[in-house]
C-alpha cells in the first residue's frame, strides 16, 4: 500500500499506532501524514511511503468429529447335543404251566379279575438357564500427540533502486538521504 510520507517524531505514539494499524478515519491520516512530512520540509509531491507487510502463522485448534464407536450384541445359535441316562420300567410276562397240584377250587369262570402294576420311566426334561459370561466395559480416553504444521508465509520488501549522478553523491549518500527519503 502506498502512502505519503509524513515522520514527526515528537508526536505521540499512540497516533503512530493508529496510523499503523489503520484505525485513523481518512481525515485523521491524511492531516497526520501533511503533519509528518511538513516537519521534515517535504512537501506532498515530493515523497509517497511505501508500505511494507508480512503474514504470521497463527495456528488454533478446533474440535472436529473423529468417528464413533458402537458395541452391539448378537444372538447366535448352536445346535448341541447331550447324552443323558435314563431309566424306565419294562413288564415281563412270564407263563408257566401248574404242575404242582395247585386246585383250582372256588375258581370260577367268567369273573374278570385285573392285576394292575404301575410303571416308571424317567423322560429329560430341558430347561435354559442364563448364565452372564463376559462383561464389555468400553471407555474413551483422551490423547495429547504433537503434530508438525507446516506452512508458507509471505513477506513483502522493498528494494530501493537509485539513479545517482555524481553532483548529487556525497560520501556514499544521496543528499536526500538525511532528510529520510528514498
Amino acid at each position: 500500500m502506498l502512502e505519503k510520507l509524513g515522520g514527526s517524531h515528537d508526536r505521540d505514539d499512540l497516533r503512530n499506532n493508529d496510523l499503523r494499524d489503520g484505525t485513523m478515519m481518512d481525515a485523521d491520516r491524511q492531516r497526520l501524514v501533511q503533519e509528518r512530512m511538513e516537519a521534515h520540509g517535504v512537501s506532498q509531491e515530493e515523497a509517497m511511503r511505501l508500505v511494507l507487510s508480512e503474514e504470521e502463522l497463527a495456528i488454533g485448534k478446533r474440535q472436529v468429529a473423529a468417528g464413533e464407536v458402537g458395541v452391539h450384541k448378537t444372538v447366535e445359535t448352536r445346535q448341541v447335543h447331550e447324552n443323558v441316562q435314563l431309566r424306565h420300567d419294562e413288564v415281563e410276562v412270564e407263563r408257566r404251566p401248574i404242575t404242582d397240584g395247585y386246585s383250582a377250587a372256588g375258581a370260577t369262570i367268567g369273573q374278570d379279575e385285573n392285576i394292575r402294576i404301575p410303571l416308571h420311566a424317567e423322560e429329560a426334561v430341558v430347561e435354559k438357564r442364563v448364565v452372564p459370561t463376559e462383561e464389555i466395559v468400553v471407555r474413551k480416553r483422551e490423547v495429547v500427540e504433537n503434530e508438525g504444521v507446516d506452512a508458507t508465509l509471505r513477506r513483502e520488501r522493498a528494494e530501493v533502486d537509485r539513479e545517482v549522478t555524481d553532483t548529487h553523491l556525497r560520501d556514499g549518500r544521496l543528499d536526500d538521504d538525511r532528510l529520510g527519503r528514498v
